[in-house]
């Protein structure tokens, strides 16, 4: 793996991220680098993205941003959805327009997985986007799929039963934004396969300075091979980049150790996925996409890796023990500001 070292050279996904920023303020935004980062290393790590947040927490907007650059702004590569027809429920058809609506998502769905399933598209880069999700497709657009994702395949969408099992091509990403800050409707078939992405704390953290850079399809295809969704590869990724800093992972590992002290606490993969997400967290050519200084970004991937992969799916357990909440806190409260905001709404619980 090469590495970069001058501040001047360009990487793609750099440029991926700070021309995202530049579009971001241009549409009177303001956000973090951090925020950006997060969203391509979670693209890079899962088929599925969940953005909660308060509704003015403009994540539509930022997803959108986020995708034309990705997509360079082509209209077949990025599919928006309205999800739930909120204004139909004061109609007397309520019901038949909430399935038409459901039927004309699925339709959506199924051209865009085909579409991206081409063989001339292999090098391209999809995004399907359902926004402003109900409950109900949440459970159905993306907790049933997630289910079916962890054999890479699909039988089923909502309103629509295939004949046999279709390959989920891993060009495509499917994003949801759900107007909700709560977490009691988490599940672990959901969280094997999405990575949740609280906008309303990551906003709060701040992150370096931006510039802005040219793209080419390049970047594209570039995001395709440096994605790494296996354990092994994301090991051998990391001990190259690490080498030298033995105790790298330590944070990451204790606050592991701890959360087993809770009884019933059942980690399935999560683990994993954690060191999956730290892999993606340097580009391709092994540049950081928080920090290009090896310990600064590994701080801040750490921080969004704890938070996401081991506090989010177990904030209510955590809730019930003030032990565990200090033994957290000692490890948490000097660099990772993320991972202690997560901590702070266990009293919302």
């Amino acid at each position: 793996m090469r590495k970069v070292e001058n501040s001047k050279d360009q990487d793609f996904e750099l440029n991926i991220i700070n021309n995202t920023l530049a579009k971001i303020e241009q549409s009177g935004i303001s956000t973090t680098p951090i925020w950006v980062g997060n969203l391509l290393v979670a693209l890079k790590s899962k088929p599925l993205i969940l953005l909660t947040g308060l509704m003015e927490s403009a994540k539509e907007t930022m997803v959108n941003c986020f995708s034309n650059i990705l997509t360079m702004g082509n209209l077949y590569q990025y599919q928006t959805m309205l999800g739930h027809p909120w204004w139909a429920s004061n109609n007397a058809d309520g019901d038949t327009l909430t399935r038409a609506h459901s039927r004309f998502t699925t339709l959506k769905l199924e051209s865009i997985i085909e579409e991206a399933s081409l063989p001339q598209n292999k090098d391209r880069y999809f995004v399907a986007e359902l926004i402003r999700i109900s409950p109900s497709e949440l459970d159905e657009y993306f907790s049933e799929t997630a289910f079916q994702l962890q054999h890479k395949e699909i039988m089923r969408l909502p309103t629509s039963h295939f004949s046999e099992p279709i390959p989920f091509p891993s060009n495509l990403s499917i994003v949801g934004t759900i107007d909700s800050i709560k977490t009691n409707w988490l599940d672990l078939n959901l969280l094997s396969q999405a990575t949740i992405i609280n906008c309303d704390l990551i906003n709060r953290i701040s992150g370096l300075p931006s510039e802005n850079t040219s793209l080419n399809h390049s970047s594209e295809r570039g995001i395709l091979h440096s994605s790494i969704r296996d354990p092994q590869q994301a090991f051998w990724k990391l001990s190259k980049i690490l080498f030298g800093y033995p105790s790298g992972l330590l944070p990451f590992l204790q606050v592991k150790q701890i959360l087993q002290e809770i009884r019933s606490v059942r980690f399935g993969n999560s683990f994993f996925e954690g060191i999956i997400y730290l892999a993606n967290s340097w580009s391709y050519n092994g540049v950081g996409l928080f920090d290009r200084d090896i310990q600064k970004n590994l701080q801040v991937a750490l921080d969004l890796a704890i938070s996401q992969s081991l506090l989010l799916p177990r904030l209510e357990k955590i809730s019930k023990s003030v032990k565990i909440q200090k033994k957290l806190h000692k490890i948490l409260d000097s660099g990772f500001p993320l991972a202690c905001s997560y901590l702070s709404k266990v009293e919302e619980i």
